[in-house]
């Protein structure tokens, strides 16, 4: 039941959202005339949704105002991959997840949406590290 959270009108996932957002997500959003600084809060390296009043900045009140162009991960709620046990799992946070299923296919979305996050976080650090040391970018240019 994949629009399970629309038919119960539920968005406990909206609340506090710390929803990793990929360049693929990014660029979507901004597609739709959203400014980066409205919608994206950088913590530990990684992109994530931004919350206003308590939720993602998206909901407005009745639902996510961005809903058929919402990140992968926001699509794929409420399987999440859980790092201590290595997997794909639903979220004991998410008082529907009885009517949802892990299929093999979700199971490897979200292994690729983990992969596809961590590699984007890895550029962004190299990337930053660069900028923040023009010193060693001139080695770089003149090695």
């Amino acid at each position: 039941m994949k629009r399970c959270c629309m038919d119960y009108k539920c968005i406990q996932c909206c609340l506090e959202t710390e929803m990793s957002l990929s360049n693929e997500d990014i660029e979507r959003i901004k597609g739709l005339g959203f400014a980066t600084k409205f919608f994206i809060t950088k913590r530990g390296g990684w992109l994530q949704l931004k919350n206003y009043n308590g939720g993602c900045v998206f909901y407005n009140g009745v639902g996510c105002s961005i809903y058929e162009n919402r990140p992968e991960g926001c699509n794929l709620y409420p399987i999440i991959y859980d790092k201590e046990k290595n997997c794909a799992v639903l979220d004991e946070d998410c008082q529907h997840r009885d009517k949802f299923e892990i299929s093999k296919t979700s199971i490897q979305q979200v292994s690729d949406l983990v992969l596809k996050l961590e590699c984007e976080r890895v550029q962004r650090k190299k990337s930053t590290t660069i900028s923040l040391n023009p010193t060693s970018a001139r080695v770089r240019s003149t090695a």
